[in-house]
């Protein structure tokens, strides 16, 4: 007979709390790269296209994390960080 795993609350809320963290440093990465962005693409008095682009990196990283392991299981791991790069 096969005894179950259990997976400690301690763990979970470890990882729960990463999530969050790694979320304010993705915010932080993207805050540093508006600058070279707003030169790049002539963005220096357009505030609502900056917002629309830091919006839609954000639900990009919310969308991608959500797919991310269920494509990873049907088409492999290899093939999906190839096509994401």
């Amino acid at each position: 007979m096969q005894q179950e795993k259990k997976i400690s609350s301690g763990f979970i809320y470890f990882f729960g709390s990463f999530g969050g963290i790694l979320f304010g440093y993705d915010i932080g990465v993207m805050t540093g790269a508006l600058p070279f962005l707003q030169i790049d693409w002539h963005l220096q008095n357009n505030a609502t296209i900056t917002g629309w682009i830091t919006s839609a990196v954000m639900f990009g990283a919310i969308f991608g994390g959500a797919l991310a392991g269920q494509l990873s299981d049907r088409w492999g791991r290899r093939k999906m960080i190839l096509l994401s790069a």
